[in-house]
């Protein structure tokens, strides 16, 4: 029993530093695929991705071909199926980066409970937290060192996600070239402000 409490103890302290490193890395890269089972149309999704997430809010995100990237001030919205450039002005920067951003900042969104079953935790949203973030949450951890490797929940919709981290990185800074909204020239633009 001291054994297994000893086990449970210190899986909590590796998450408790995995959370720490997210939230004080000043840029985090991520390889990630994000699956979508689907139990409506009968159907299970899966699309490879990256993230660049900076400490300041900024980000950029590619699932499959689309790309969304965040520059602190507008948010470009590519898809390649349409060959368009959606271009937004985001008023609320803080609610709208955090949405995209949660990994990096899991204790201020979120209440953490160890589950039973070693390195797997439930994440509650905290009381008074409005947005689209997901009520709740399962968080794998693993490795040597221990890194998160997987995040699953239920969308809006009642549809299982499920997000395996393939590989992270974190820095004390992004380059700011990684923010620079680069598309194809052939792409329609479409401004939304």
């Amino acid at each position: 029993m001291a054994l297994a409490l000893s086990v449970i103890a210190q899986a909590d302290d590796d998450f408790d530093r995995i959370k720490s490193r997210l939230a004080g890395a000043g840029c985090v890269r991520l390889e990630f695929v994000s699956i979508l089972e689907s139990e409506i149309f009968d159907l299970v999704d899966s699309v490879s991705g990256t993230a660049c997430l900076a400490s300041d809010g900024r980000y950029h995100v590619t699932l499959g071909p689309d790309s969304y990237l965040y520059d602190g001030r507008f948010l470009y919205s590519f898809s390649h199926e349409n060959n368009q450039v959606l271009i937004e002005s985001v008023g609320d920067t803080t609610g709208h980066a955090r949405e995209i951003t949660f990994v990096t900042r899991l204790d201020e969104f979120y209440e953490t409970f160890p589950l039973p079953r070693g390195n797997r935790y439930r994440l509650l949203l905290r009381p008074g937290i409005a947005g689209d973030l997901p009520d709740s949450m399962t968080v794998l951890i693993s490795g040597d060192p221990p890194v998160i490797r997987r995040l699953e929940y239920y969308d809006i919709n009642d549809e299982f996600n499920r997000i395996e981290l393939l590989n992270q990185q974190l820095d004390t800074i992004c380059a700011d070239d990684d923010f620079m909204p680069v598309f194809p020239d052939s792409a329609e633009t479409v401004k939304l402000f």
